[in-house]
């Protein structure tokens, strides 16, 4: 047997409660306090220079259902390179906007929370300390915007 085999055998045999005791922090562990924006967070977003609001729906999604205020349309499958690759030069030429650094408070939305959940652990993942998740996305923001 292989030493390969025989680590998978031993694994294999440690009860699965005590998986869970030396299991490292997640990045989603990490980021369930305080990682919500609420409605007011992103109304607010207008008022605040440095937060950036970044809608991950697909641009076809926006043409049907309408754009956040005030938000960059990233989408989903393009955050992580955007994000971690992109220079702050070719970031400003695309978006029109600086390029968040690690720092930069940052809100992700998408139509209902779940793709914008999944772009938040993304950006923590890459090392960005203050993104949030719009968890009600924009079916939240245009059910509040209407009845205004």
């Amino acid at each position: 047997m292989s030493i390969g085999g025989r680590l998978f055998s031993l694994v294999a045999r440690v009860p699965r409660t005590l998986h869970h005791v030396n299991r490292p922090l997640t990045t989603s562990s990490l980021l369930r306090t305080n990682s919500i924006a609420s409605f007011e967070d992103v109304k607010s977003v207008k008022n605040l220079k440095d937060t950036v609001l970044i809608d991950v729906r697909e641009p076809s999604e926006l043409q049907e259902t309408g754009v956040l205020p005030h938000s960059i349309n990233i989408p989903l499958g393009e955050v992580e390179s955007v994000l971690g690759c992109l220079s702050p030069d070719e970031f400003q030429k695309r978006y029109n906007t600086p390029k968040p650094d690690f720092s930069t408070p940052i809100i992700f939305s998408c139509y209902m929370g779940k793709r914008s959940a999944s772009a938040q652990q993304t950006a923590a993942r890459l090392g960005f300390k203050n993104a949030k998740n719009y968890a009600g996305g924009w079916a939240d923001w245009e059910d509040k915007t209407k009845s205004v």
